[in-house]
């Protein structure tokens, strides 16, 4: 029979440091370079590895007049940040524009304009530090299990947040997107597709539904994709040259509980952490799905979630699956037709 042994005692403390000890012997590895090498093996491959897809085509560049950056935007942008944030390669926290008031907003005024005039950013710009955070689930040596948070410039930051704002002024979002739109959301979504499904359920007919499922999507984004959606939507040439300028040359490092990795490049997917990273996506989005899209509710988008429902059974035909192939192919869909 098994004994019972009371933790409250000496000998049960020790059985508790003796459990505790053996757990950390053998999760630890004790190899130093060989934990910071597979860190950035992991993620080196995640940010340079492309899906295949077709060829991207190039959309005719759109010329249209483009004001420089003021200081009221810039202070505008910084208000909106939040305090608390760990710093980028710069080491300069937001509290710190924020105290320097509106001689701060002039000086980040100066330097954006300075750097979208060279087409150039600077260097601590297109350098991050990548930390991996696990997700609570899942076995913790499996680094398919840790979310990648990017360490960014609050400048850039600041910089990136004006430029989502002179944007989302220029563009037109599908009414079918119900992610990063303001007014938008899941509930939205859900319910008018519940609605739709409902009514057909009272007729006793069936729907059609199709699934179209997204594997790290901004991980894998080709920045031609990007150029192209932009564009297509009308955004002038000036504008795609300053992300452009904040795309090219980027690297990051990891940083482990045992020391930081060399620097790799990053050649694909949005830059994660920054406002205008959800618009670049969902512009992506808007443009890869164009062909299967139908009227709202039949047409559903969140964020990288597409949910296309049908009265008919053509919705199964394979020519429609092969559009959606041909179209998804471009950000990496697996695609799950089900009714």
């Amino acid at each position: 029979t098994a004994s019972t042994l009371r933790l409250d005692t000496p000998e049960g403390a020790n059985k508790i440091d003796r459990l505790v000890n053996a757990r950390h012997r053998a999760t630890q590895d004790f190899d130093t370079p060989a934990i910071i090498q597979r860190w950035s093996d992991y993620f080196a491959k995640i940010s340079n590895d492309e899906f295949p897809h077709p060829s991207i085509q190039s959309a005719h560049p759109v010329s249209g007049p483009v004001i420089p950056i003021t200081t009221a935007e810039v202070e505008r942008a910084i208000k909106k940040m939040k305090n608390g944030k760990t710093t980028g390669p710069d080491d300069i926290p937001i509290e710190a524009w924020k105290l320097l008031g509106h001689r701060g907003a002039e000086i980040l005024a100066i330097i954006f304009n300075r750097m979208v005039d060279e087409g150039a950013a600077p260097t601590t710009w297109t350098t991050s530090t990548t930390v991996p955070i696990w997700k609570g689930k899942g076995d913790i040596a499996e680094c398919s299990n840790y979310r990648p948070i990017r360490l960014l410039c609050h400048a850039m930051k600041i910089f990136k947040r004006i430029l989502d704002t002179r944007l989302r002024q220029i563009i037109t979002i599908t009414p079918n997107q119900c992610g990063f739109v303001k007014g938008s959301g899941t509930t939205d979504a859900i319910h008018a597709a519940r609605l739709l499904v409902e009514r057909y359920r009272e007729k006793n007919r069936r729907v059609h539904v199709t699934f179209l499922d997204l594997k790290k999507a901004f991980d894998k984004i080709p920045h031609n994709l990007i150029w192209h959606a932009l564009r297509s939507h009308n955004v002038p040439e000036a504008y795609i040259q300053w992300i452009q300028a904040l795309y090219r040359n980027v690297t990051s490092v990891v940083r482990t509980p045992v020391g930081t990795s060399p620097s790799f490049p990053i050649t694909v997917g949005v830059h994660q952490g920054l406002v205008l990273s959800p618009l670049l996506f969902i512009l992506c989005m808007d443009m890869v799905t164009a062909d299967i899209q139908t009227a709202h509710p039949w047409s559903l988008l969140f964020a990288d979630d597409v949910f296309l429902l049908s009265g008919v059974q053509s919705i199964f035909s394979p020519t429609n699956e092969r559009e959606c192939e041909n179209i998804t192919s471009m950000v990496g869909y697996v695609l799950q037709f089900g009714n």
